[in-house]
């Protein structure tokens, strides 16, 4: 009997299982996940934090005991040690066990950088479960009435919405010099920060962490690197993501710089290895590059055609777009395209009634698109701005037609539709 390994089991590690499944496989599915827990929502960490959703809402699909008797799952809740993709072993718990095909999807864990300072007990992230746990429980514990958020992402965002209905005063701050650096359009931005400083969260961007220093009286000291500091009752930084592949042979898979390499049936460079999910890189649809694009949709469809591959089945991954899609503080952010492609500078709408849009064309092109507030015409953006870079034919009437209803300008419309203007 053919016997198969997956590392990591959330939501691409689940649906590659499912798919094996549900694609005719009846060898052994053998999963490590050193959690020992049911897959996890990331999106969802700042909701239980903040008792907006209970803990069992942050696992979509139920139980881990659940899972393994549905799909027939051998289950090892160790950590992965050790993986020979050329000797076709994976090592937990201090014994190699041998695989005929692999899935590694271990996600992506929470970046710290390497300062002084950065294991105090009063320094957070907001990455899993067990990190939403433990923050909330320190906030239950009271006490907290200051916080410092490094990291000005869609999680910090988030903290800072979090901790803001909270009545805690908090900073906001960032080595780049404005919110959401990888996304926002600098006129976009500018707007989001002049709205969260009339909430009353402090920015501090344009500077970097330095360190982390624990105070005596209680709390932490946070150094940033023009020099300056701040004390406050607690830390979270969000300052990013990276691969969890630390138990990988050296030298065996083609890696990027946000992970594995994967071709379009998220196949490794060796025989017999598949990646998905947040460790895994692969295809860009606007640049033609492999990138790993951690989103949920990207990982469920990515562990799905991993899954049929390994069955045998003919599957493909269509590629991803970079997209963000965030609420917070009574404000919608939607960001649809690679910003570090360039481009014109267009405004096409600045209405504090309900319609933002702005957009950076190239070559006739639409890169990058940004909507505030009116996140109800995001589906439609998307969903266009997708099929054209496939090569999809004519746009459907009744979308264009609910896009001008919205208010979009018919010369916006006709850049998503991949014509040029005159």
């Amino acid at each position: 009997m053919e016997r198969y390994a997956i590392i990591g089991f959330g939501c691409a590690g689940y649906h590659g299982a499912r798919a094996l499944r549900a694609n005719g496989f009846k060898g052994e599915i053998h999963v490590y996940t050193d959690t020992g827990m049911a897959p996890e929502n990331p999106m969802l960490t700042t909701y239980v934090t903040a008792g907006r959703l209970p803990e069992a809402g942050g696992y979509p699909f139920g139980s881990l005991d659940e899972i393994s008797r549905e799909l027939h799952l051998s289950i090892h809740a160790q950590r992965v040690e050790r993986v020979d993709p050329l000797a076709r072993t994976v090592t937990a718990g201090g014994q190699a066990s041998p695989y005929d095909k692999l899935l590694i999807a271990t996600g992506a864990k929470a970046f710290v950088p390497p300062v002084e300072g950065s294991g105090s007990p009063n320094a957070y992230t907001m990455r899993t479960m067990r990190d939403a746990r433990r923050l909330r429980e320190r906030l239950e514990q009271g006490g907290v009435t200051s916080a410092v958020v490094v990291g000005a992402s869609m999680v910090g965002i988030k903290v800072v919405e979090l901790l803001w209905q909270r009545g805690i005063a908090c900073t906001f701050s960032d080595l780049a010099s404005h919110i959401f650096p990888l996304s926002a359009l600098p006129s976009v931005s500018g707007e989001i920060e002049r709205r969260l400083a009339d909430k009353g969260v402090e920015l501090a961007f344009g500077k970097g962490l330095a360190g982390l220093a624990d105070r005596a009286e209680g709390g932490v000291s946070v150094r940033f690197s023009d020099g300056s500091s701040q004390d406050c009752d607690l830390a979270v930084l969000c300052i990013g993501t990276r691969p969890n592949l630390d138990f990988l042979a050296p030298d065996t898979l083609e890696l990027g710089r946000g992970g594995i390499r994967v071709d379009e049936t998220m196949a490794a460079s060796l025989p017999g290895v598949y990646a998905a999910g947040d460790c895994a890189e692969h295809l860009n649809i606007q640049t033609g590059q492999p990138q790993a694009v951690g989103l949920w949709a990207n990982a469920s469809r990515q562990g799905e055609v991993a899954g049929a591959s390994m069955a045998g089945r003919q599957d493909a991954y269509e590629g991803s777009l970079i997209h963000n899609i965030t609420h917070f503080m009574d404000m919608d952010f939607i960001s649809l395209g690679d910003k570090s492609l360039g481009g014109e500078h267009r405004v096409f709408a600045h209405r504090q009634d309900g319609l933002w849009l702005e957009a950076l064309e190239k070559d006739g092109r639409l890169t990058c698109i940004n909507i505030l507030d009116c996140h109800e015409i995001s589906g439609i953006v998307k969903g266009m701005l997708m099929k054209r870079l496939r090569g999809g034919a004519e746009s459907d009437i009744f979308l264009l037609e609910k896009l001008r209803r919205s208010g979009v300008d018919e010369a916006f419309i006709k850049l998503l539709e991949g014509g040029q203007n005159d």
